[in-house]
């Protein structure tokens, strides 16, 4: 009967063992590095309207903030940052020469966004490289998909 006793407890520590290493495994990710991008997209434009946005997700997992000082894109006129605001039942676009980044920052409609001149979206790229600028760090390539507005 002792036997019988000692053998199911042994059975259950090691059942109990082994179910607490494999939560361990599934929730202990390798913690995130440097700065990441997601979600990044550029609103579809019809034919003939050579303006449009881009928006992403920007984390940052260095520990300390990051500054966005610029945006570039080889296929467009002309990139910067814009935020939009409303100041008297008015949206207004005002330029944002950086953007300090702490944790995460959105770019996202009706908000912080990149605003992109001068690009022929004609060629029917399904995406277009873009270029974060930082300071103190390397600058980043992103690839953001063209989507519609909608989606």
């Amino acid at each position: 009967m002792e036997r019988y006793f000692f053998k199911k407890i042994s059975l259950n520590l090691l059942l109990m063992t082994l179910i607490s290493l494999s939560l361990f495994a599934c929730s202990n990710e390798t913690p995130k590095e440097g700065v990441e991008v997601t979600d990044a997209w550029v609103r579809k434009m019809p034919p003939g309207v050579p303006n449009t946005a881009a928006f992403m997700t920007i984390k940052n997992h260095t520990g300390s903030p990051v500054t966005l000082t610029g945006v570039a894109m080889d296929s467009a006129g002309h990139v910067m940052m814009h935020e939009t605001k409303v100041v008297n039942d008015m949206a207004k676009m005002e330029h944002l020469d950086k953007v300090v980044i702490d944790k995460e920052v959105s770019f996202k409609p009706g908000a912080k966004h990149v605003m992109i001149m001068g690009l022929d979206m004609s060629d029917g790229a399904d995406s277009y490289n873009i270029t974060l600028h930082f300071e103190n760090k390397p600058s980043l390539d992103v690839s953001a998909q063209v989507r519609d507005a909608n989606q």
